[in-house]
């Protein structure tokens, strides 16, 4: 008769009594893997560097993230894109008051909405933060609308770029 030990562990089990998920490559392998994965993904991310020609841009919506108009409007997802400097509208429409100007190219925009058509041929707007406010309309710190076309997105991407979410005011 064979004698069982105490001691004995269930499959998957460490000898400190915590679960080990099979395929875990303990804090070595993990480090190996997140560099790799990073060397993989750096020509990816970089490809889309200014680099001189048309749409050579890269554009990157991100999630869970927080902001909050002058309004009270709060945001959580946004894309930050290489743009084009230009005004910040109180709505979409060119005979709307200028509330900011955006003098940064490389910008967050938190949603878009429909709008007066522009010379991007479509009628997508989207709401951003400008860098600066314009009176006297400091009140709302440069929040507004700026015109798709100021939006240097990836070539193939049209407006509205996937996945961010129209405005709450359309």
């Amino acid at each position: 008769m064979r004698a069982i030990h105490d001691n004995s562990r269930p499959e998957g089990v460490s000898r400190l009594g915590r679960f080990r998920r099979p395929g875990r490559l303990g804090r070595v392998g993990r480090t190996v893997r997140g560099l790799t994965v990073t060397a993989l993904a750096l020509p990816l991310l970089t490809s889309g560097l200014s680099t001189g020609t048309a749409h050579a841009t890269t554009c990157v919506l991100q999630e869970n993230v927080l902001h909050q108009d002058k309004l009270g409007n709060v945001f959580r997802t946004d894309v930050k894109c290489e743009n084009v400097a230009g005004n910040v509208y109180g709505r979409a429409s060119y005979d709307s008051p200028l509330t900011g100007k955006k003098t940064s190219t490389l910008s967050t925009f938190v949603c878009w909405t429909r709008g007066q058509p522009h010379s991007g041929g479509n009628t997508v707007w989207y709401y951003t933060k400008g860098n600066t406010a314009v009176a006297p309309f400091e009140a709302f710190e440069g929040w507004g609308a700026m015109e798709a076309d100021k939006l240097l997105t990836p070539a193939g991407i049209s407006h509205p770029f996937p996945g961010l979410p129209r405005c709450p005011w359309y």
